[in-house]
């Protein structure tokens, strides 16, 4: 009978294992649902913005805190009332108590370069610092390129519970850890701010599920692009004043000049697409302008033909006015086309 009470304590045993691994997936008892898990974001550094693909790569650091008095424990016997975890130590911890499951829905690839440290707090609070590099699906409005400014927006979420029973909140005190890091490594932007908005999403079973959106505000260094992009359009351009202005050009000279214009501007388009991505393809001032001189240079070709016979025939009926014609096409057709450039551009550009 000696071996009796051995075999009751076995038993217990048997009966308690799974209840502490399902205690991994039940909610937080002893508080008031739903379970608040506040979110804060670090933005350590973005690395890589693809705009025509819709992706940015960031460096990030996401904290969560959250209640859960089951890890509740006597401060004075542990000589301390905080707990800190690293690496390993902060993974096997992790894994052994209740988590809300926080994911990033836009995430496109694993986190890279992954750590994560682990602070538990004798009244049952637990802080997680998790940093790691990702890739993310962002959507981008190059309308404006290169005057425009994008939102890189992080959308987290907690698939596993809905709003009832668990959902994201970004206090004052979260936000106060949460910034953007004023150097970046994608060299022609900069940091402008760092915003959250709540929101909610409609999940299985048509249940509402909470979500918080982490928009980082960036901004394209447009000084940059001048040299780069409106210098070479305008020296092209620049030919139809050539065109107007210089007397006792052959019109087969004109006609090779503006010919050329036409291949240097298709050859600046091909070269500003494949430097910038997006510059051409889609609707920015850029691809207005370059679209509009070529229309531009046949205009100013097809005008000066017309007029070149009667300007130059004092015996034609038509001398005066095509004396006027040319006299007055010399300002019009110029101040048209680089107000309707300035226009684009104002138009594009921040407020």
């Amino acid at each position: 009978m000696r071996w009796l009470p051995m075999l009751l304590l076995a038993a217990c045993a048997c009966l308690a294992a799974p209840l502490h691994a399902a205690e991994k997936d039940e909610l937080p008892t002893g508080v008031e649902l739903p379970v608040k898990v506040r979110v804060g974001l670090t933005v350590l550094n973005i690395t890589e913005i693809k705009e025509v693909a819709g992706r940015a790569r960031l460096y990030i650091e996401v904290t969560q805190r959250w209640t859960d008095p089951r890890r509740r424990f006597d401060a004075a016997q542990a000589g301390s009332a905080r707990i800190d975890r690293v690496g390993g130590d902060a993974e096997r911890f992790v894994g052994s108590i209740w988590t809300p499951g926080l994911v990033v829905d836009n995430q496109i690839s694993p986190p890279q370069a992954r750590t994560i440290a682990v602070s538990a707090f004798a009244d049952g609070g637990i802080v997680t610092v998790e940093r790691y590099e990702a890739d993310f699906r962002i959507a981008m409005d190059m309308s404006a390129f290169p005057f425009d400014r994008q939102d890189i927006t992080l959308s987290f979420s907690l698939p596993r519970y809905a709003r009832q029973e668990a959902i994201l909140v970004s206090t004052e005190t979260d936000r106060l850890f949460s910034r953007v890091e004023s150097r970046l490594s994608v060299i022609d932007w900069r940091p402008l701010a760092l915003s959250f908005v709540y929101d909610e999403s409609t999940g299985w079973n048509a249940r509402s599920y909470s979500r918080l959106h982490a928009t980082v505000a960036i901004e394209r260094l447009s000084g940059r692009f001048i040299l780069r992009l409106f210098i070479p359009i305008c020296a092209v351009l620049a030919v139809s004043i050539f065109l107007l202005w210089m007397p006792g050009v052959h019109p087969k000279e004109k006609g090779s000049l503006v010919f050329s214009a036409l291949l240097a501007l298709a050859a600046i388009s091909f070269t500003f697409e494949a430097s910038f991505p997006g510059s051409i393809s889609l609707n920015t001032p850029i691809a207005m302008i370059i679209s509009l001189g070529y229309f531009y240079l046949i205009i100013v070709l097809l005008i000066d033909g017309v007029v070149a016979g009667p300007h130059d025939n004092r015996d034609s009926r038509f001398h005066p006015l095509a004396v006027e014609i040319r006299r007055h096409a010399r300002w019009v057709l110029p101040s048209i086309m680089a107000i309707v450039c300035a226009a684009s551009v104002i138009r594009a550009m921040p407020a």
